[in-house]
């Protein structure tokens, strides 16, 4: 009998899982890094009046405008958006809505459903002549920071038309505020 000569045939490993592990492991240690903070480094507040400096530090007033839902109001079909196929409006707006708008100690409400030439709500106007002492100069207007207070219950078209007023009356730094608190 003759010898029956075997044929090795070259074995190819696969790479595939080998590449899969590696990413995993990257992956970990990506995730599970911490940064080291820096040694000698202290965030601290320091007092501004005392010390070597005879610098005095003025303070800046702020303005706080709280918003806060004195009616909501009911949905009816806004007569401004009628059409042919809906005379009586496409869309809903809310009628009888009140607001209370309350800037520092001064508190007034405001109708949503009255407007003015432009759009705006006209009741407003006692939000101008609230912010005006605020408003004297243009370094007060730039300076002086105004945080709008939108309390649960009020839409986005009530912020709008107080930020309008805001920004009308050229102060610069606006915020908001996210509180949900009920007074």
């Amino acid at each position: 009998m003759g010898k029956v000569e075997k044929k090795f045939e070259e074995v190819k490993p696969d790479m595939t899982p080998m590449i899969d592990v590696t990413f995993l492991l990257l992956i970990f240690f990506i995730v599970t890094l911490k940064f080291k903070t820096l040694e000698g480094r202290l965030d601290s507040n320091l007092p501004k009046d005392m010390g070597t400096s005879n610098a005095t530090v003025e303070e800046i007033e702020k303005v706080d405008i709280v918003i806060q839902v004195a009616n909501p109001g009911q949905k009816v079909p806004d007569p401004r958006t009628a059409t042919t196929s809906k005379p009586e409006g496409r869309l809903m707006m809310l009628s009888g809505r009140i607001l209370r708008v309350s800037v520092g100690t001064n508190s007034f409400t405001v109708r949503t459903d009255a407007f003015d030439k432009d759009g705006l709500f006209s009741d407003l106007t006692r939000l101008r002549t609230a912010l005006t002492p605020y408003a004297k100069t243009q370094q007060l207007r730039e300076d002086t920071p105004v945080t709008l207070d939108a309390r649960e219950g009020v839409v986005y078209g009530d912020v709008i038309g107080v930020l309008d007023v805001v920004i009308d009356m050229q102060f610069i730094k606006v915020s908001f505020a996210g509180t949900q608190a009920q007074d």
